[in-house]
């Protein structure tokens, strides 16, 4: 993010790392000098580890990485697959389930040492950022799962009849987790006296409006994913959010390398093996107005910082749906030897993911957007919702800055990263002639029809989430299925609505599974309540 993120931080690398399982151990690492509030024992919890905890268990797991390279990608249509993932879905679904009650157990427990603590009054802060971190985690679970266990949940170590705990409906879980994002904002105080966590809160740096500001944008994205299945309750909780502080375009909350000393995200395995991908027709037609094989069609200034041409320079777009016709894929272009070597070798006869793109190991992990933000504002004064009067130069003026915040933060980061050589932008930002050139094009310039505008926003929105594909799959299914897309004919994804829950679920808690599945349909063709 823009705002600095660890400014009281000494080795905020350090702390990360030290988090891990904190619920049955905590860091030795200084917690005295940091924090004078907590004294550090080895083997015992502390409130600044635990915390830290939910924070580190933000990264994605493996299966995090593999569930868009190998279904996502293909089903949201920002790629398009050219042979089915060696991978099984269902070998893939447990990494994010077993990570999110982790993090449960270990925010009730936060919860219950400030209630011991005889300075609890205190440490509402404490209290009130755990429950945004935890409405983050939990909102991002239930929508890749849709039922799932919630208000019975993380309590095993409370004793054993909170092993088997019952299924919450997606409705439920979704609205109590926003009333915890609009509760801990009221809690939120710059009062001194309040307890800080000093360099363990190695998100935001203790950064008191900005975690308002967060959770707020937060409320603001969750509660337009249910718009459309509850307006009575997402419509007060929309028109409070824009009346309150709110990401600005340039903006992001993230896991930032840059901010976090050490720090790597490294997607390089992912991309290779068994992702069979290469740009699609869809992106393509998206972002060039011809098929020229030269490119000189191309209009949207992000297509050549995500994909690159082919072994022959050559823009073609694997087809969404290939035909007997459709040449044999060749080619491995996401090898790190294409950057440590030659990097023509291993081009593929089709257009493919830029491998700086996939090799690139300082994009930050994005939580929100400020450009999702301000897509999510156009929208809403596009269609004049919750009790916000339709505005066109007011959603035009949003979308224009969604736009523009996209584009700008993928040109400075490819003008900035130390691997990135081939095809680099020359500058941090587009020229001015590139900019009109972009905004200008009949393909990108805002329609004055409310109906095409909106298909506009949701397409601009959809290829800014090309980097964060469960974001883009979540606005493919809210607003049922009007992101860019054609009917698909290929069998290697299927009506991708859900993840199955995990196997250990049907074995360990097969009660309460078998009447959430409605007796053991557990399939990821199954819609969630959220979906249109």
């Amino acid at each position: 993010m823009k705002t600095k993120k660890n400014k009281t931080n000494r080795n905020m690398y350090i702390v990360f790392l030290c988090a891990s399982f904190l619920f049955l151990s905590s860091c030795d690492k200084d917690f005295g000098d940091i924090n004078n509030n907590y004294e550090t024992k080895l083997y015992e919890a502390t409130v600044p580890g635990l915390f830290n905890d939910l924070v580190r268990t933000t990264l994605k797991t493996g299966q995090h990485h593999r569930i868009p390279v190998a279904w996502l990608y293909q089903w949201s249509q920002s790629a398009a697959m050219f042979a089915e993932s060696g991978y099984r879905l269902d070998d893939n679904t447990t990494e994010p389930w077993k990570v999110y009650y982790t993090s449960l157990a270990n925010s009730r427990e936060i919860e219950k040492l400030i209630s011991e603590n005889p300075d609890a009054a205190n440490m509402t802060n404490i209290s009130a950022m755990t429950k945004i971190l935890m409405a983050y985690k939990t909102l991002t679970t239930t929508l890749l799962y849709g039922d799932m266990p919630y208000s019975e949940a993380g309590k095993g170590f409370e004793g054993s009849e909170n092993f088997r705990p019952v299924y919450d409906s997606q409705q439920s879980i979704m609205e109590s987790a926003i009333n915890d994002l609009s509760a801990a904002m009221d809690n939120l105080s710059s009062d001194p006296s309040q307890v800080s966590l000093g360099g363990y809160d190695t998100l935001l740096g203790n950064d008191i409006p900005l975690w308002i500001t967060f959770a707020n944008s937060l409320r603001l994205r969750y509660a337009m994913t249910m718009i459309e299945k509850n307006a009575a309750f997402a419509g007060p909780v929309i028109t409070d959010a824009l009346s309150k502080p709110l990401l600005t375009a340039d903006e992001h909350i993230s896991l930032d390398p840059a901010s976090i000393a050490g720090l790597e995200i490294n997607r390089s395995d992912f991309w290779r093996g068994n992702s069979y991908m290469r740009m699609g027709s869809t992106m393509w037609s998206e972002m060039s107005s011809t098929d020229a094989v030269d490119g000189s069609g191309i209009y949207d200034l992000r297509c050549k910082i995500f994909f690159e041409p082919n072994e022959s320079d050559e823009w073609v777009p694997y087809p969404q749906n290939p035909t007997l016709s459709t040449p044999s894929v060749t080619g491995d272009p996401n090898q790190p030897s294409r950057i440590t070597g030659d990097w023509n070798t291993l081009r593929s006869n089709f257009a493919s993911f830029n491998v700086y793109f996939t090799e690139d190991r300082t994009i930050p992990q994005f939580i929100i957007t400020g450009s999702q933000i301000s897509f999510i504002k156009a929208e809403i004064y596009n269609r004049g919702l919750a009790g916000v009067a339709a505005d066109a130069a007011m959603a035009e003026g949003f979308y224009l800055e969604g736009i523009t915040a996209s584009v700008k933060f993928w040109y400075g980061h490819a003008n900035a990263s130390a691997i990135w050589n081939i095809n680099k932008p020359a500058t941090a930002e587009p020229t001015e002639l590139e900019w009109t050139t972009m905004l200008t094009d009949p393909n990108v310039a805002y329609s004055a029809d409310p109906e095409t505008a909106l298909n506009q926003i949701y397409k601009q929105s959809w290829i800014a989430l090309f980097h964060q594909q469960f974001e883009a799959w979540n606005l493919q299914r809210r607003t049922g299925n009007a992101t860019p897309n054609v009917p698909l004919t290929t069998s290697l994804v299927n009506d991708f609505n859900r993840l199955p829950y995990p196997p250990s679920e049907r074995e360990t808690n097969r009660i309460n599974w078998q009447a959430a599945t409605g007796g053991g349909n557990d399939s990821e063709t199954t819609k969630n309540w959220m979906q249109q």
